[in-house]
């Protein structure tokens, strides 16, 4: 297992990047407001405060901030990590609700570090693997989890993690 002192360095740059896209989204948000206020030119800060439902005042610290407010951010939408892996469950072939339910559990047990990025497929194989004494379906099971492309095994992965069997593809019976 990790030392803790690298679990919780991995807990604080999640953190930073989190703060980081909370000071993009403010200044995105100040941008638009200071672009529409000065849009409408004088009294513009105004009508879009009596619009928005907000005081006036919080229109005026909105342009202050787009004033300071470094170039709008240029990367990749904050949620594009969550797209494209529902789009990679979208493309997997169906499983049993019964193997899905198993790499959840299995998963519970097993922490999941930055290593899995090499080979997160083969990884998850070896932990079924693992089981083959216990679950019948365990060289069938192994077998899809090396058949998924590193970003499809990462989409299930992540699914598993956060409990979100519903998004993962099951076979009718």
């Amino acid at each position: 297992m990790s030392d803790y002192r690298d679990l919780l360095a991995l807990a604080e740059e999640r953190i930073e990047r989190a703060n980081r896209e909370v000071v993009a989204a403010a200044d995105a948000k100040a941008l638009v407001l200071d672009a529409e206020a000065t849009r409408r030119g004088r009294g513009g800060a105004a009508e879009v405060a009596a619009e928005l439902g907000v005081s006036k005042a919080a229109v005026s610290l909105a342009q202050k901030r787009a004033r300071s407010a470094g170039e709008p951010h240029r990367g990749l939408p904050y949620d594009t990590l969550q797209r494209l892996f529902a789009a990679e469950l979208r493309g997997l072939p169906a499983r049993p609700a019964g193997d899905w339910e198993l790499l959840a559990w299995m998963l519970r047990s097993t922490v999941v570090a930055v290593t899995w990025l090499e080979e997160p497929g083969a990884l998850l194989a070896g932990e079924v693997e693992d089981l083959d004494d216990e679950y019948d379906g365990a060289a069938a099971l192994a077998a899809a989890c090396r058949s998924w492309s590193r970003v499809q095994a990462l989409a299930v992965i992540d699914a598993l993690l956060s409990g979100d069997l519903g998004a993962l593809p099951v076979t009718e019976g």
